[in-house]
């Protein structure tokens, strides 16, 4: 890393006055140098009182992102320069201005020398890398910075972008991201050496996901005190897809400060195997020390492994790769995970040990027969084809179950997706499965549809989500990168607390 940490610019999401300014205060908090008023998402009647948000916590910066450009506001050049114009006689410090609408009122408004001009260009998906980069190395007007953003899967942020910036040859324009690569292009801002870096507010108290306006924007305080490090501080990330249901950045990111630790973790949304196995060697030149694989990359990320670890093994699929000494070390944290609850439930007297049901045929069911065949339970498996059954079944020694051939277990175990957005139903009938007064133990945390949920509790059984599963595989992969897990009372509590999407 450089010495100068770019400035951090965080984005209010807030569209009145009065949330503004809590916002504000907020970013302030968490350390952002610069926070950013999207003027297109408020509401009109307090578009009009902007001047009641001054003075300020912050230096503030006034944007007006059109609909062409993926915003909320006029396309109309026109009015457009309304608007603008009564921003820019206001004391906000920055003006972003849109290139393609706004470009005639750059120079002026930076002859009068109050406001910093960032001059933004949102380019639309499917942009050539030679138009990309034809519109970086224009030189902005004088006094002016600018700003293009596009689009980039991983594999082309590799491949066709971070060679080019590389070069030195952006001058005084930034180049960002969104989507799959956004977070990783942010995070190596500093090395880039930027001015400056886009960010997400802090998780607010009582809450797990920032409420950034641009999902690729990471929290400010996440970046802060990742900049704030030295050249030997770590990068983390979870890849799968999709991701941003993702828990995981949340709890790393509260371990590490809990614990003292400087590091940052960030999603990345990996679209084929293909493109996780070219990724890793890059990852790695960025500084990534251990990755957390989900859905549905898991058996990818054991084959990408030179070392192979005990729980990876036994399963067949891996949820955890760890970057050391130039091997790639796969483990499979999921399968401590389920050991740990069903120890729990077993010693707690709310299940009997004997016996369990799983529904499902992937990674978490595998991570659960190995789990019941290491605990001397029986196992039994229903998936969604027959063919899928009996393949898991045999892998762990475990029973095959027929739809129309089912009886009642007090412990059943949900590993499918079914329950996050787009998945769809059950394609097996639940409820045959499920002993009254029986339990639901489902992998799935924060569902957004309660399809499980619903059927565990018509059919009189507990039910109970996969909050306390995921805390459990993230401890476990925390204490692999960084030598110790959490402290139990620092798990115990993010546990308690549990998981808000609010």
């Amino acid at each position: 890393m450089t010495s100068e940490v770019p400035l951090l610019i965080v984005t209010l999401p807030g569209r009145t006055i009065s949330v503004l300014r809590e916002e504000v205060e907020l970013a302030r908090a968490g350390g952002a140098d610069v926070a950013e008023v999207r003027l297109d998402r408020m509401v009109p009647s307090d578009r009009a009182a902007l001047a009641t948000l001054f003075p300020a916590a912050l230096p503030l910066m006034a944007t007006l992102r059109s609909r062409a450009e993926g915003g909320e506001g006029p396309d109309d050049p026109d009015a457009r320069r309304t608007e603008l114009e009564a921003a820019s006689a206001l004391p906000f410090l920055w003006l972003d201005l849109e290139e393609a609408r706004d470009g005639p009122m750059a120079a002026a408004v930076a002859d009068h020398g109050h406001s910093i001009v960032v001059l933004s260009s949102h380019l639309p998906e499917g942009t050539s890398p030679d138009e990309l980069f034809r519109r970086v190395r224009a030189a902005p007007p004088p006094g002016a910075l600018r700003k293009v953003v596009l689009r980039a899967t991983v594999t082309e942020l590799f491949d066709a972008i971070l060679p080019t910036l590389r070069t030195g040859a952006l001058g005084s324009t930034v180049l960002l991201t969104t989507g799959p690569s956004g977070a990783l292009l942010r995070a190596g801002a500093m090395r880039l050496r930027y001015p400056f870096v886009f960010a997400g507010l802090p998780v607010r108290p009582g809450t797990s996901f920032s409420p950034a306006v641009e999902p690729s924007q990471v929290p400010v305080d996440r970046l802060r005190w990742y900049f704030e490090g030295s050249d030997a501080v770590p990068l983390f990330g979870l890849v799968g897809r999709p991701i941003s249901h993702s828990q995981s950045p949340y709890l790393h990111s509260r371990w590490m400060r809990a614990e003292r630790r400087r590091g940052l973790y960030i999603a990345l949304e990996i679209e084929s195997e293909a493109e996780l196995v070219d990724s890793i060697e890059p990852l790695i030149a960025e500084g990534v020390r251990g990755l957390n694989i989900t859905h549905p990359w898991k058996a990818a990320a054991l084959a990408c492994a030179t070392r192979i670890g005990r729980g990876a093994e036994r399963c067949g699929v891996a949820n955890c790769l760890t970057f050391r000494d130039a091997e790639i070390e796969a483990e499979n944290t999921d399968l401590s995970a389920i050991l740990r609850r069903l120890e729990e439930l077993h010693r707690d007297g709310r299940w009997d040990g004997r016996e369990l049901a799983v529904v499902g045929s992937g990674g978490a069911a595998a991570a659960t027969l190995a789990a019941a065949r290491e605990t001397g339970a029986a196992g039994h498996v229903l998936a969604r084809s027959p063919e899928a059954t009996r393949s898991v079944a045999e892998r762990f020694g475990a029973t095959p179950l027929t739809a129309d051939e089912l009886r009642p277990f007090d412990l059943v175990v949900h590993a499918t997706a079914v329950g996050r957005a787009g998945a769809g139903t059950l394609a097996v009938p639940l409820a045959p499965l499920v002993a009254r007064g029986g339990r639901v133990l489902d992998w799935v945390y924060l569902a957004d549809e309660p399809h499980v949920r619903d059927a565990a509790l018509a059919a009189g059984a507990v039910y109970e989500d996969g909050w306390r599963l995921l805390a459990y595989q993230a401890a476990a992969s925390f204490g692999i990168w960084w030598g110790a897990e959490p402290s139990p009372e620092e798990v115990d509590r993010t546990i308690e607390e549990g998981p808000c999407a609010a």
